[in-house]
């Protein structure tokens, strides 16, 4: 195998634990809330210097990725062991196994580069395929039980507005592959430079070199994101008012039940004290606000509590709930239902993504075992799936007014899922969640972030609702129109206009990650061909 020249010789290799280390942290930093989104530019850059010198001196490189990806995973998700006074210790012990277990999923298209070069396949082609490969599984990992999408790289770029509005066309696998992309770019030219002594020879020709690698990279996506953001023309429907109520309720004692009533009754009295001051069409509670069935004699007094409110004012109510079905086998759903005025009838959502682990146990359809072995120390331990995405339309006599689109918690996490709202008819999203459990730490920041990269592949309004923080409202560009602050109870209306357009990414779905696994196919399948051919005598 052609290798570069010594890129990689003397203190890169020799600190090369320290070097994984560093550049999986610097990764991770560059999620938000940081800035350092450019970080993610040059992350892999040293991994790859690494895994090349690994190769060619027939070195262990596995121990090398793992420690990259475990640093990459805990700089950017610590917070998931909670770390609040109250935290209960299932969740500790599951945010560590978590971060044990995910950076595996996290390294597979490093690997492949390594295993590629180990076959002494090219440099430009092996980077094609880490690349594609990259995409492609940061798409498969939005898949099955094991689902955990929060950390793909395009998440990183939500500083950049102008980068991110390709999302439209690719949804955030468009992203993710820029950002991988530079660093195939950088790290190739690097190679290329050294090889070719060009740095010696003249600086400025080696720099003009790797500037025109980089914008042919970003150029089109950043051009498309600024022509995008200049043009952009919403549709000109009527506007309405949504209010969101965020109370600020420990997310802990919440679950004492007893505390139920008066829980409703701040709900009330938030939305109460800001009607006085603005009117709105709508308000929106958060993840489980009401922890109790409201359709079952149980919550009932409380329906009707919420009915009476919203006969009163000609005002709408959707609010998350629990609802629980029949003792033993127990089946909760993580649910919200929409109450509106005069009602005879309640158009409910429930949850069918949940947090592998956290809300669900991997598997435990087929094997109902499994189930008992996930036992948390406050609310329910184990929630039932849903059927899907269900939109929930806003009526007023016979006159649609909008659909909503409630995705309950880690739901948002999921772009397809999300697109599907919207081809299901769903004008305005709405993310009702309760990251109460991460409060003081990045957690509840990053959720907001990815809420910010839906409403940019939809291309509709997005209300965000939750018990702390962050509630607030986004625009289809992604940009933020108003931010609550975070750990204080607090109401606030906005006014949302519904979209009706279809994007590229909603009509479309994931075709970019799914082509990209295609591309890496087709690369491995032609370089096979041409070493049958070579091979024969």
């Amino acid at each position: 195998m052609k290798q570069p020249p010594a890129l990689w010789d003397g203190m890169l290799w020799r600190y090369r634990w320290g070097v994984a280390l560093v550049a999986g942290a610097a990764l991770g930093a560059a999620y938000p809330p940081t800035v350092l989104g450019p970080l993610a530019w040059v992350a892999f850059v040293p991994m790859l210097a690494l895994l090349d010198r690994a190769v060619e001196q027939k070195k262990r490189w596995f121990g090398l990725l793992y420690a990259f990806a475990w640093a990459w995973h805990g700089a950017a998700n610590w917070w998931v062991m909670s770390w609040q006074k109250e935290t209960d210790p299932y969740l500790m012990v599951a945010g560590a196994v978590l971060w044990l277990v995910h950076p595996l999923f996290l390294l597979p298209s490093l690997a492949a580069y390594a295993l590629l070069r180990k076959r002494a396949f090219p440099l430009s082609a092996a980077l094609v395929v880490m690349v594609a490969l990259q995409v492609g599984i940061e798409w498969l990992h939005s898949l099955g039980d094991l689902s955990y999408p929060w950390l793909a790289l395009g998440y990183t770029q939500l500083r950049s507005s102008a980068l991110v509005q390709i999302a439209d066309i690719t949804g955030v696998w468009g992203v993710s592959a820029v950002v991988i992309a530079l660093n195939a770019v950088i790290y190739g030219w690097i190679c290329h430079a050294m090889r070719q002594n060009v740095l010696s020879r003249s600086p400025l020709e080696g720099a003009l070199q790797l500037g025109a690698w980089m914008v042919a990279v970003v150029g089109v996506p950043l051009l498309y994101g600024v022509l995008r953001l200049m043009e952009y023309s919403p549709s000109s429907s009527t506007p309405y008012r949504i209010a969101v109520v965020q109370p600020n309720i420990n997310p802990w004692r919440k679950w004492g039940y007893a505390d139920v009533g008066p829980m409703l009754e701040q709900h009330l009295a938030l939305q109460d004290s800001l009607r006085r001051t603005t009117r709105f069409d709508l308000a929106l509670w958060s993840e489980t606000a009401l922890p109790v069935n409201l359709l079952d004699a149980t919550g009932s007094p409380l329906l009707e509590r919420i009915q009476r409110w919203c006969d009163s004012t000609g005002t709408a109510v959707v609010t998350g709930f629990a609802d629980v079905k029949g003792y033993r086998p127990l089946r909760a759903y993580n649910a919200a239902v929409l109450v509106t005025p005069n009602a005879e009838r309640f158009p409910m959502h429930r949850k069918s993504r949940l947090t592998p682990f956290g809300e669900y146990m991997p598997f435990s359809d087929a094997f109902p075992a499994l189930a008992r072995m996930l036992q948390w120390g406050v609310g329910i331990s184990s929630w039932a799936k849903g059927p899907g995405a269900t939109v929930l339309p806003l009526q007023r006599g016979s006159d649609t007014l909008l659909r909503l689109g409630v995705m309950i918690c880690i739901e948002s996490i999921y772009p397809d899922y999300c697109a599907d709202y919207v081809r299901r008819g769903a004008d305005v999203l709405a993310v009702i969640t309760n990251d109460a459990w991460y409060d003081g730490t990045p957690g509840p920041d990053q959720h907001f972030a990815i809420a910010q990269m839906r409403a940019i592949e939809t291309r509709r309004p997005v209300v965000r609702c939750t018990n702390s923080g962050i509630s607030g409202f986004i625009s289809p560009l992604g940009s933020v129109v108003q931010r609550a602050p975070a750990r204080v109870a607090v109401a606030l209306a906005g006014t949302v206009v519904p979209q009706h357009e279809q994007t590229l990414y909603v009509r479309a779905g994931d075709w970019l990650p799914i082509g990209m696994v295609l591309v890496a196919g087709g690369t491995l399948l032609v370089w096979g061909v041409r070493q049958r051919r070579i091979a024969r005598p």
